[in-house]
């Protein structure tokens, strides 16, 4: 399972859209995307080992985090987990703004592409956890197809921007490992 923890940027001028460039940070810091995308991962390992109690404590956490899953994403495993548990599902809202995941799985080679969209001024943390082969390699480019982020062949994939123009951004997940990969995309 990757915990991520660091975050790499490219630099960015107001060309590019982001207000400031940011710098890799310590590996003390673990944004709140990050703490959440470990949970995640964390909470799917103990579903599947039966792990009743760390889950109910799993699913607390994140409930308590505000996290709800992306409109777009195929099933909510929050509520899944919830019901495993017997802790009752809290309603689904929708929403702009994060915390949001998104839990995927990709074969080798495989690449997953979204978008979403980003408010202007508001600084924005994406992380990815995977569990299985990896690493999971994350790329964010803006409508003009210019690279935001490409934290590179790392197994803590983060990335932390501040976009100058509210706009959508492309999101690509590429599983270079040989094997299956579950992951968990967290938008904050």
């Amino acid at each position: 399972m990757a915990i991520i923890a660091a975050a790499a940027f490219l630099p960015a001028d107001r060309a590019t859209g982001i207000a400031a460039a940011q710098t890799a940070a310590p590996d003390t810091v673990e944004h709140r995307a990050s703490r959440i995308a470990r949970a995640l991962a964390e909470a799917e390992a103990a579903y599947t080992e039966g792990e009743q109690a760390t889950l109910a404590s799993l699913v607390g956490s994140l409930r308590a985090s505000g996290l709800a899953r992306r409109e777009d994403a195929d099933r909510d495993v929050l509520a899944i987990w919830a019901n495993a548990t017997g802790v009752e599902s809290s309603p689904y809202r929708g929403r702009l703004l994060g915390p949001a995941y998104v839990r995927g799985e990709l074969a080798a080679g495989e690449v997953w592409r979204s978008a979403q969209t980003f408010k202007s001024g508001v600084p924005s943390t994406l992380a990815v956890s995977h569990e299985g082969s990896g690493p999971v390699r994350m790329k964010v480019r803006d409508q003009s197809a210019r690279a935001i982020c490409d934290p590179g062949r790392v197994s803590k994939p983060a990335c932390r921007f501040t976009p100058m123009y509210t706009q959508r951004y492309e999101i690509e997940l590429v599983n270079e490992g040989r094997g299956r990969a579950v992951y968990f995309l967290v938008f904050d």
